[in-house]
């Protein structure tokens, strides 16, 4: 069966924008301090998976730097403090930040490659379309629900009339790339913004709140749009947010897939088929092709199926049940490949040693104190609500293993968390524990040791210093 699909795919995985390969990311930090700016952060994202990828990029004394990354397809990276970056692979990339000025601005992006030109015109061509204003407006009253729809489904069609013509506001010669990025980016924009209005506006970002009916009713304007919203494979070439589209495609259109009811005995792909069958027939569509199988697979290879805790014979199970429904060449490939790496992985007899990173000597300078104990590491921010909700919920349970071999190690990054203000509120909400300051060079080196870019992020380590599940360590 790989082979066939491999066979299959051939042709489509060599189109420029969807290959895997490297990318080149050069440029100057200008107005360096000499103990700032020491490392570049670049986060991108297996879309195909959902699986997050973290690359540190070493900025030298005169502020140059320059690194490889490898990406599974081209895409919007977010280089932290900086921007975000199309980089399409195979292409170097050069970016110039001047650090005198606030994170992520003071930005210049130079070259004649296409992600050099897809980054200069992203702006003007979104300016264009959008008059630089939010499309997603918070707080929005029911009673004002209904003209913003009708304001939002008109920028679509007028965004799809003027693809179609050929009359995107690019440069003449423009190649088809460009026009696909800028294309997808517009479209993608205008979607999340729908998907942001029901998430906080509809439900108040608690999906227990979302009603079948309503947002069947709320999705109508999908019906027709279908080639353009969501079976067009340029999505996967978004500028803003590529992660996002996906993950809230899967919640708040296709949420079928992964809360469909699941009856006794049936196997992954008949559930997957009456899943997907459902979501067609609710709002009237003829095809959900690409973003529906890109859903499906992220499911069936999402983190923790992919983990080397996993149950290999559910992993097995969860990507059969999507075979019979991958047609998109791309998606194929990319979910048969990764089911593959995944493969060898798990049946590795011999594991290469490689040596310490600089991540891994931060961190274990940062657990040997607490040698012997189980530890929960809770890597947390004050800028984060969830960080701090979580730590005060996890009062009791510190207080109740306070007497067992288990410490509780709060991380923080004292450029989101300045050691004052921290210490202050956890002083006064008596969040016990080991509290930990780290440069946010050092934040960084960690991020990409356990390739995380989000917060609250949680890891646990057992007593033979094993990473286990974040629950696992009290057991």
């Amino acid at each position: 069966m790989m082979l066939v699909f491999v066979a299959l795919t051939a042709r489509a995985i060599d189109e420029y924008q969807f290959r895997s390969g490297t990318a080149v990311l050069k440029g100057c930090i200008l107005n360096k301090p000499a103990d700032e700016w020491n490392i570049i952060s670049v986060n991108a994202y297996d879309l195909f998976t959902g699986e997050e990828l973290v690359y540190t990029i070493p900025v030298a004394a005169d502020g140059t730097f320059e690194g490889s990354i490898h990406l599974p397809h081209s895409q919007s990276v977010l280089a932290e403090d900086v921007s975000d970056i199309f980089i399409a692979v195979g292409d170097t990339v050069e970016v110039t930040k001047d650090a005198a000025q606030d994170a992520y601005e003071g930005v210049t992006i130079g070259g004649h490659s296409t992600s050099a030109d897809i980054n200069r015109l992203w702006p003007e061509v979104k300016k264009h379309y959008f008059g630089g204003k939010q499309l997603f407006i918070n707080g929005l009253a029911r009673e004002d629900m209904p003209k913003w729809k009708r304001k939002m489904v008109k920028l679509i069609d007028t965004v799809i009339a003027d693809i179609e013509a050929d009359r995107l506001p690019l440069p003449a010669g423009s190649s088809a790339c460009v026009k696909e990025v800028m294309s997808a980016s517009l479209l993608g924009e205008l979607l999340m913004a729908f998907m942001m209005n029901y998430r906080y506006n509809i439900t108040g970002n608690n999906y227990a709140n979302i009603k079948v009916s309503e947002y069947g009713e709320y999705y109508d304007f999908l019906a027709g749009r279908e080639r353009w919203l969501l079976d067009n494979p340029a999505m996967l070439l978004v500028m803003d947010s590529p992660d996002h589209l996906f993950s809230y495609t899967g919640v708040y259109i296709m949420i079928d897939i992964a809360f469909f009811p699941h009856e006794e005995g049936e196997s992954q792909a008949e559930y997957y088929r009456k899943a997907s069958s459902a979501i067609t027939t609710r709002y009237g569509l003829k095809n959900v092709g690409f973003m529906q199988q890109m859903v499906l697979c992220r499911n069936a290879l999402r983190e923790d199926r992919l983990s080397p805790e996993s149950d290999p014979d559910n992993t097995a199970e969860y990507v059969a049940g999507i075979i019979p429904l991958i047609t998109h060449p791309v998606i194929a490939y990319h979910a048969l490949d990764r089911y593959r790496q995944y493969v060898k992985e798990r049946e590795l007899k011999v594991v290469e040693q490689k040596p310490m990173t600089k991540g891994d000597s931060i961190f274990q300078r940062i657990i040997e104190p607490y040698k012997g104990n189980a530890l929960f590491v809770d890597f947390w921010g004050m800028s984060c609500g969830p960080c701090r909700a979580g730590m005060l919920e996890e009062r009791e349970k510190v207080e109740r293993l306070k007497d067992q071999p288990v410490r509780f190690l709060y991380i923080c990054d004292e450029k989101d968390g300045p050691r004052e203000h921290a210490e202050k509120w956890m002083m006064e909400n008596n969040i016990r524990g080991e509290h930990i300051f780290v440069t946010h060079e050092e934040w960084q080196l960690l991020s990409a040791k356990f390739q995380f870019n989000a917060i609250p992020f949680k890891i646990g380590v057992d007593k033979d210093g094993n990473i286990v599940a974040y629950d696992a360590v009290s057991k």
